[in-house]
Formats: structure tokens, sequence, C-alpha cells
């Protein structure tokens, strides 16, 4: 009687075990299937007394059950043996095993009795600093740690790249080795944020690298805290900004001169339109008395200002081509000297209005393979500006001639001149010396850059020259001659096989 109460109450310890229990014969047949097994593994106990043991081990761990089986019929013990095992859905945890042999009355070996507990929790937590430390070291930013005196306790690979120490060179010393001497008061005032238990975010300053040169950089500094919760030191992750801040200097500058480019074209826009509309509604007037004087002059100012209008656009519209890889040339052989005679032709008026002295020389016969109306306006530019800048009485140059293979184009003038500075700006888009409304000389700041573009699509170059303010200004234009292009057009037909 005492000892079917004894099998009783060992049947319930089993079953209500925290542990599963698990009991199983030597061959591996599950015997016994506690609460707890159920719990871990999602098998019921119909579902799994009576089947192998297999039903919980994957695959690639069959072996381990030989191996403990070997040890069991030998009468020894495996203790907390760390393995994985599968539940009902497939899914694998950590558990550690404790096996044990089950005897008959006289000492034989009749099974095998297993306590599993889920370690799946531990094994994360013993995973986790691994991980951590894994993304750390395989971080883009400088990832840095402190105590609370600024002593450096980590160094990560990306900080040793930022800032030029190995963690050998870097643990243990202060972290003022990366801090600027007129920056070590930020220093004290992280520092006493992070004693207060505060975080640091986004915090943009400067740092120094081993080799002395200065970084910007974005830091976001953290308390460090123990088990109790107390602040011991602090982290530090530093992203290099310089090139962001670069970026961004270059989209401000790219907006500012967008806004003042808008005005500009909005205030030379409205200057000739204001003219073609007023003298328009005079023409329209009844009861006004139109002269033919009147009417020649009004026609003169229509004419006058639509073409103002017309170049204003086709400037814009050239150089929205230009910046999409859109503008194309239609080459054809020519003479350039017609050309230049042509737009200069185009500029006599406002050389007349000035009373400018106007020297021409040009060769004959000078062949060029290119586009005539796309040089046509490279001279038109060039005379126009030359005209604009060059006051009263004063005297422009143009010269045309070859130069070896080369034709070599030239506008000379007395004109006001370009400040040494300002020569490697002249050419860039919308580059203005004045950008203000109501400056002096009017237009948009691209026919320089045009002209420099087009010239270079014709396999030449612009260049310009200036003594300073109030001395003049030289623009000198190379281009391959005819023959030139031929002749190199025919040296790369040879060479091909």
């Amino acid at each position: 009687m005492a000892d079917n109460r004894a099998d009783k109450w060992q049947a319930a310890m089993l079953t209500s075990a925290e542990p599963a229990i698990i009991g199983r014969d030597l061959i591996g047949v599950i015997t016994s299937w506690n609460a707890a097994a159920e719990r871990l593994f999602g098998y019921s106990q119909d579902e799994a007394i009576g089947k192998s043991i297999a039903l919980i081990v994957p695959e690639d761990r069959l072996p381990e059950e030989d191996m403990v089986l070997s040890r069991i019929r030998e009468g020894v013990a495996v203790n907390h043996f760390e393995t994985v095992r599968r539940r009902k859905d497939g899914t694998l945890v950590d558990v550690s095993l404790t096996v044990s042999p089950v005897r008959a009355e006289d000492g034989t070996i009749v099974g095998v009795l297993k306590t599993a507990r889920d370690i799946s929790a531990l094994k994360q937590m013993e995973r986790e600093p691994y991980r951590l430390a894994a993304i750390v070291e395989s971080s883009d930013d400088a990832i840095v740690s402190k105590d609370l005196n600024g002593i450096i306790q980590t160094w990560n690979r990306a900080a040793q790249q930022m800032f030029g120490y190995t963690a050998e060179e870097a643990v243990g010393r202060s972290i003022t080795i990366v801090i600027p001497e007129e920056r070590l008061s930020e220093e004290t005032t992280v520092l006493s944020r992070i004693r207060a238990g505060e975080s640091v975010d986004h915090f943009e300053t400067v740092r120094r690298h081993k080799d002395g040169r200065l970084l910007n950089i974005s830091l976001t500094v953290s308390p460090i805290r123990n088990a109790s919760g107390q602040v011991i030191g602090a982290s530090k992750i530093a992203r290099d900004i310089t090139e962001s801040q670069r970026l961004r200097r270059l989209a401000d500058e790219a907006s500012r001169a967008k806004d003042e480019f808008l005005a500009v074209l909005s205030h030379e826009l409205r200057t000739p339109l204001n003219t073609v509309v007023g003298y328009a509604r005079m023409l329209q007037r009844d009861d006004m008395v139109v002269t033919p004087e009147l009417r020649d002059k009004a026609v003169e100012a229509l004419a006058r200002n639509a073409e103002t209008l017309i170049k204003l656009v086709s400037d814009v519209l050239d150089t929205s081509r230009i910046v999409t890889g859109k503008l194309r040339l239609d080459h054809a052989l020519f003479d350039l000297g017609d050309v230049v005679r042509e737009a200069l032709e185009t500029q006599r008026r406002a050389v007349q209005a000035k009373r400018l002295r106007l020297h021409v020389h040009i060769e004959d016969n000078i062949r060029i393979l290119g586009d005539s109306d796309r040089l046509r306006q490279v001279v038109w530019n060039l005379v126009s500006n030359a005209a604009k800048f060059t006051p009263a009485d004063g005297r422009i140059d143009v010269d045309l001639r070859r130069k070896g293979s080369l034709i070599r184009l030239e506008v000379q003038d007395t004109g006001k001149g370009i400040p040494r500075e300002h020569l490697p700006l002249i050419f860039q888009r919308f580059w203005q010396a004045d950008a203000s409304v109501s400056r002096e000389f009017g237009g948009l700041g691209l026919g320089l850059a045009l002209a420099r573009y087009l010239v270079e699509m014709h396999g030449g170059s612009i260049s310009a020259e200036s003594a300073g303010p109030g001395q003049g200004a030289t623009f000198v234009v190379t281009l391959p001659s005819a023959a030139a292009i031929l002749a190199q057009d025919r040296n790369l037909r040879q060479v091909k096989p």
C-alpha cells in the first residue's frame, strides 16, 4: 500500500514539475511526458507518448541522441547539456538537458529520464553583447565610450578611421585628444548633462584628427548606466558631416542664385515689356494724333524691345538645353568672316549710338566646319558685351585671322574692365559682378556661359584678359580650322582597322 502511494506521489511530482520531464525507453520511444513538456514543446501527452524522441530533435542534432544513449548504457548521467530542440510549430528552442538512467529493481538500465529547461532567454542574453559588439564594430559611425572623467573605454573601427588613432592609442587616454582647445568647454557641458542622466542629440561641432586637421561632426551622447541605474559613463556616436555641410552650402548657394536669377529675369523681362505695352497702347488710342515721326519711333522701339525679349528667352532656352544635354549643332562648311560681319552689322546701331570707334580686321577665306548660327551667337555676345560695357567715344577692335591650324578671333574694348578676382568666374552661368536689379548694366549673366559652351562644342576655347577696372577687356576665341578638322578625320579613318 505504501509503495502504491509512493508511485502516485512520484507520478504527480513528475506531472506538475516546472522543468519538462520526459521518459523514453532504450530504443528512443517516449514513455512519459509531463505538463511542462507540453508547454515547452507544444505536443500533448497523447501526441507524444509512444512516438520517437526524434519528434523534438532536429535532424542535424540526432547524433547527440546516440551519444547520450551510449553514456546512459554505461550508467553515466549527462548534466546540463546545452543543445537545441524543435517545437511542434517548427521553431527551435535552446534547452539545457540533464539525462539520467532509469533502472529496474535489479539495477538493470531500462530507460532514460530527461529534464529539459528552456534557456532561450539566457542564450539571448549571452548572445546580445556579441551582437551589440558586432554592430558597434561594423558601424560607419564612430562609437566611443568613456567614463565620467572623460577617459576613453572603447573605440570602434570607424572611430579609428575618422580620427586616425588606433584603439590601442586611444583607450585609456582622455577624450580631449580629439577636441580642439577652443572646444574643451563643450566637453564640460556635455559631461554635466550626462551626469544628470540627460542625452545630447545631434550636436554639430568640430573635432581634431590625429594629423591635426579639423573635422565637422555631429555628436549624439547618451549616459551609460550600471545594473542599479547609476550613470557610470557616456556613449558617443560621431558622424562626419563635412560632406553633408558642403552639399548643404551648395544647395543654399544654388537656391540663392536661383532667387537672384529670377529677380533679375523678372526685371529684365519687365523693362522691354513695359516699353512694348506702352507704345502698343499709344498706337491703339483714337484720341491721339500719331505723326509719321512718332509712328516710326514707336515701331522702332517695338522692334528693338521685341528683339531684346527674344534674346532673353533664347538665352534661357539655350541654357536649359545645355543643362539637359539637348543642344545640338548643325555642322556645315562656311566662311567665319561672313558670320563675324553679320554679327557686327546687328550691333552697328548700338555702336553708333555711343559713338564707339569700331576697328575690324578679317582675313579672307577663313573656312570652318561648324554651326554658323551658333558661332554668330558667340560673336554677337562678345561684341554686344563690348558695346555695353564701353563708355561713349570708346573703341572696340575685332580681329579674325589664322594662327597655324587654328582660327583666332579677338574682341578688345576700352571699357570698364574686369577685376582680376572676377576673371575665373565670368564664364559661369548666371554670374554677374552686380546681380541687383538696380545695377547699371542689364542682362541675365548667361551670354558668356553660352559662348564658352558653344565654342567648346566646336572643339575650341575662349579666354578673357583684363588689366583691371577701367582698363578694358580682351576676349579671345580659338577654333580649329576646317582643314585641321578634315585632316584629323582622315587620319582617324586610316587608323581604323
